[in-house]
């Protein structure tokens, strides 16, 4: 063998010290669960490095590879609770969208990118008091509060959780079983009381003959039905509230709580409402 281009007794070679390579900010994980609600909606979980945190209501940046090597990254709520084994997300598949109609494509085993750091502030430790947390949210929207119900913490920090959901159509209902056993059995001892409330946009007459409200939230806050469903009144003392999904939703519930007296909930001025827009 040629050592021709090793350096001679005479002629040391310059010494050289590698620039530390920077440690990825991702890790890849394969998809372990494929559920479809309908043609347009998805759950699906991906496995869980050991040293990925983050609290109830956050959100996760995960990434899927094209065919010419670029990583296509999304940001979505997690549904999965912190002490389970995997990430689970909630979404809608768009036929044209760049990333959820690969994702639905996936199979067992294909493999999706996670970036390490969980991020997001619809978290309910935010809150320093109420009794009355009420989680609003349209679709997808629902997903950080799944989260939330599935870890013990948010049934001790409060005495009643009311979910919210509005969707279009019933088939877009998702998680109902789930969220009808957590309601009706509770409350646990030392727990919270959990009440879960739907309606629909479109449709209604298919709701109302299934126990389904009708109309918008807004609306239902409006006319009293909300509160009547939930069997629980608003009040400035107890209530504290979530918002997520749709932005019109997000802001016309927040200018109709703002106008019944209730508050932003800010970082150095405790108040009653959180909000994120789900797109």
């Amino acid at each position: 063998m040629s050592n021709a281009s090793a350096p001679s007794s005479t002629e040391r070679a310059p010494e050289t010290s590698a620039a530390p390579s920077a440690a990825p900010k991702f890790t890849e994980e394969p998809v372990v669960h494929i559920h479809h609600w309908n043609e347009g909606l998805m759950s699906l979980r991906i496995n869980r490095d050991a040293a990925y945190g983050f609290v109830p209501g956050q959100f996760a940046r995960i990434g899927l590879k094209k065919p010419d090597g670029e990583i296509i990254w999304r940001a979505y709520s997690i549904v999965s609770a912190p002490h389970e084994a995997f990430l689970e997300f909630f979404l809608v598949i768009v036929p044209t969208g760049e990333f959820s109609s690969r994702v639905a494509t996936l199979k067992l085993g294909d493999t999706m990118f996670v970036e390490k750091q969980s991020q997001g502030f619809l978290t309910a430790d935010r809150f320093k008091d109420g009794r009355d947390l009420w989680l609003m949210a349209t679709g997808t929207g629902l997903a950080p509060y799944i989260s939330m119900v599935r870890d013990h913490v948010l049934w001790q920090q409060f005495e009643n959780i009311v979910i919210v959901l509005s969707v279009r159509e019933r088939s877009d209902l998702g998680y109902t079983e789930e969220l009808k056993f957590l309601a009706d059995n509770s409350p646990r001892p030392g727990g919270a009381r959990l009440k879960f409330v739907t309606t629909l946009t479109r449709n209604t007459l298919d709701g109302a003959l299934n126990g389904v409200l009708s109309g918008r939230i807004n609306a239902l806050i409006e006319s009293g039905e909300l509160e009547h469903a939930a069997s629980l009144p608003l009040s400035d003392e107890h209530s504290r509230f979530m918002l997520c999904g749709n932005p019109d939703m997000v802001e016309g519930m927040r200018a109709l709580l703002k106008s019944r007296g209730f508050r932003m909930n800010r970082k150095l001025e405790s108040g009653h409402i959180i909000v994120e827009n789900y797109w």
